[in-house]
Order: structure tokens, then sequence, then C-alpha cells
């Protein structure tokens, strides 16, 4: 199992980037690979992803601890991912978010093709955080 971790600090109080990452409608906004996202429950959430030419669709259990402000996520069914977003403050008007990923490569690539090996890391790690930069860039200019 590969892990990731990535985090981004972000000029804006945490509270309004809790909020934005609860709008799982708009994840399509920053997830480059994501083509159409919704929720059917608090605890639920259907994506539409397409990586390459290959497009697939997720359902992924939520749970959502707002007392410690985290959502944690995990797929159901293959491929098998699962995750962490949390908001962290760092005084009034600014924030951090950490990614925390979990997966396994092959799965990734037997499910979505592309590279193998070190180079599928690679992309993955490229998506997390093109999509981190662009969730950055989203909240940032709504100030």
């Amino acid at each position: 199992m590969s892990r990731l971790e990535e985090q981004i600090n972000i000029d804006a109080p945490a509270r309004e980037v809790w909020g934005r990452l609860h709008d799982i409608e708009a994840y399509p906004t920053f997830m480059d690979s994501i083509q159409r996202a919704y929720a059917p429950s608090s605890d639920r959430a259907h994506l539409d992803v397409r990586a390459g030419e290959v497009h697939r669709e997720f359902d992924a259990v939520l749970t959502d601890r707002g007392n410690e402000q985290v959502l944690a996520w995990e797929t159901e069914g293959s491929p098998e991912l699962k995750g962490t977003l949390s908001v962290r403050s760092l005084d009034r008007d600014h924030s951090q978010v950490q990614v925390h990923l979990e997966y396994e490569p092959e799965s990734i690539q037997d499910t979505f093709g592309g590279p193998r090996g070190m180079a599928q890391v690679h992309r993955i790690e490229n998506t997390v955080r093109g999509g981190l930069e662009q969730f950055k860039n989203l909240v940032e200019s709504e100030q």
C-alpha cells in the first residue's frame, strides 16, 4: 500500500476552507480528473472520474469528523482508495489543508491504465498536488 501526504497553506479562515471541502459538487472545478461529483447523502459521494481516455464511476463512503475538521473517505469496490482531508487553522485568516491518501499503484494502473511502478506514483502525486493548488486558487479568489 502506498501512502501520500501533502499539505498546502491557504489565505482564508479555516471555517471557510472547511465549508468548501464539503461542497462535493464543486470538486470538478479543482480536480482535473473528476468530471462530475455529487453527494446523494451526507455520508456518501458519487464521482465520475476520467484519466486519459478511461472513464470510471465510484462511490465513496464519507465520515465527517467536524469537531476535528477531518473528512475521511473510502471508495467502495476497486480501485481501493482511502484518505482524509483535514483543515487546520494557522491563525484567524490562514489555514492549512492536509491530504492523506492510501492506494495500491497497481490497482490504479489496472483501473485506468497509464504508467507502471514509480511513474504511476508520480502521476498520482502530481494529480493531488495540482488539485490542492487549484483548490487554493479557487478559495483565495473568492476572498
